[in-house]
């Protein structure tokens, strides 16, 4: 292989990497910035749930493969007290991502009705989040009265 292909080979090789680099780290600063939204849950059926503490692990798929996050609530009258999230991800996209969720959750969670539950896309996480509402899936079907 000549010299001149070498390098061509070389700056192919630096420009497709740092490109990778440049998206995988610029679009979770990005995300970060993006505003939380909560999809409320609608139902009609009056379910009551027993005071107490919770704790359940919630899965989701990440396109690198199933990742789970550990949902504690404390639930008072059927209204979230308490709500502390514990990553339990395996891959580092997933990681960072479920770091972004938990930093930024709380405020559309505490103080809310667990009923009317179901977040979405937080601070740019969209896959953290089914995770969360399957844990909470969990914690209703455990506290119901």
């Amino acid at each position: 292989m000549s010299t001149k292909t070498t390098g061509l080979l070389a700056i192919a090789l630096i420009v497709i990497v740092g490109f990778g680099i440049y998206t995988f780290a610029g679009n979770g600063k990005k995300e970060m910035k993006a505003t939380p939204s909560i999809q409320p849950k609608s139902t009609s059926e009056q379910v009551s749930y027993k005071d107490g503490e919770y704790t359940q692990e919630g899965d989701y798929t990440s396109p690198g493969g199933p990742e789970q996050i550990e949902v504690r609530l404390t639930l008072k009258n059927g209204i979230i007290e308490q709500a502390e999230v514990t990553s339990k991800a395996v891959l580092a996209k997933s990681k960072f991502m479920q770091g972004v969720f938990i930093e930024n959750f709380k405020p559309l969670v505490v103080g809310k009705n667990i009923k009317d539950l179901n977040l979405g896309k937080i601070a740019g996480s969209s896959l953290t989040p089914k995770g969360f509402n399957d844990a909470v899936e969990k914690i209703k079907a455990e506290a119901k009265s």
